[in-house]
C-alpha cells in the first residue's frame, strides 16, 4: 500500500480525493517537536524531510504513535491556502533549522550551561515556535476564514499575537488517545461539509 503522507500533494489532488483543507500539527509528549501534515497522520519520510540537521538537543523523532498526539487541526475555506500554509511551515522550519540555525538560536531560552532549556527530554521552545510560525503564516498570507481547533485552547497563547479578523479558535473535543483517528475524521467531515456549503454559497452568488 502507498503511503499517502510519505508525499506532497496539491489542492487539486486534495480537492479530488475528498480531503478536506486543513493542516495538521502534531506534538511529541516527550520532546515537545511538532510535525506538520496535509493529513490527519503522517509518516517516517515527513520526519526526515521536517527535521534535517538533528543533533542531541533537537533528535530526529520516532514515529511511535504513543508518543505523538494531535496539537492543532488548522482549517480553511479552500485548498489552495492550505497548501500554501502547509508549504510556509515546513519552510519556516528549514529557515530556523538550516539557513538562520545561529541566529534562530540565540532567541532561545537557555538554561545555565547554555543549552537550550528543557525539562526531562521536554523543551518547550518546539512548541512555542510552531505556534509563532503558525500565527506568522496566517498573517503574512492573509488566510482569511482560517478556523484553529486546538487540544487545549492555552495551546494558542495570549491573543493579541493573533490576527482576530483572520482567524477563529475554537476548541477540540476531549477524547482518549484511542480515539484520535476518528475524532480528527470527523472533523474533517464538518470541515468538508462547512467548505461545500461555502462553494455553494460562492457559485449562487457569481450566477446572480
Amino acid at each position: 500500500m502507498v503511503n499517502l503522507a510519505a508525499r506532497f500533494h496539491d489542492a487539486k489532488w486534495l480537492l479530488s480525493k475528498g480531503y478536506s483543507p486543513s493542516v495538521y500539527l502534531f506534538r511529541n509528549l516527550e520532546s515537545g517537536q511538532v510535525i506538520y501534515s496535509q493529513f490527519p497522520y503522517f509518516a517516517e519520510r515527513q520526519i526526515k524531510k521536517q527535521f534535517q540537521r538533528p543533533n542531541w538537543q533537537n533528535r530526529l523523532p520516532s514515529t511511535r504513535k504513543d508518543i505523538w498526539r494531535i496539537m492543532s487541526v488548522v482549517s480553511f475555506d479552500n485548498h489552495e491556502k492550505a497548501v500554501d500554509a502547509y508549504n510556509a511551515l515546513v519552510e519556516l522550519r528549514h529557515l530556523r533549522d538550516v539557513g538562520q540555525k545561529k541566529l534562530a538560536n540565540s532567541f532561545r531560552k537557555k538554561n545555565e550551561d547554555g543549552n537550550i532549556w528543557y525539562s526531562a527530554q521536554y523543551r518547550p521552545t518546539w512548541t512555542q515556535e510552531s505556534v509563532a510560525d503558525l500565527t506568522t503564516v496566517i498573517d503574512e498570507l492573509k488566510l482569511e476564514n482560517t478556523k484553529i481547533f486546538w487540544e487545549d485552547l492555552w495551546r494558542k497563547g495570549d491573543d493579541k499575537y493573533w490576527n482576530q479578523e483572520l482567524v477563529e479558535h475554537r476548541q477540540l473535543e476531549k477524547f482518549s488517545p484511542r480515539e484520535e483517528s476518528v475524532v480528527l475524521k470527523r472533523l474533517g467531515e464538518k470541515v468538508k461539509a462547512e467548505f461545500a456549503l461555502l462553494k455553494e454559497s460562492q457559485n449562487a452568488e457569481t450566477l446572480s
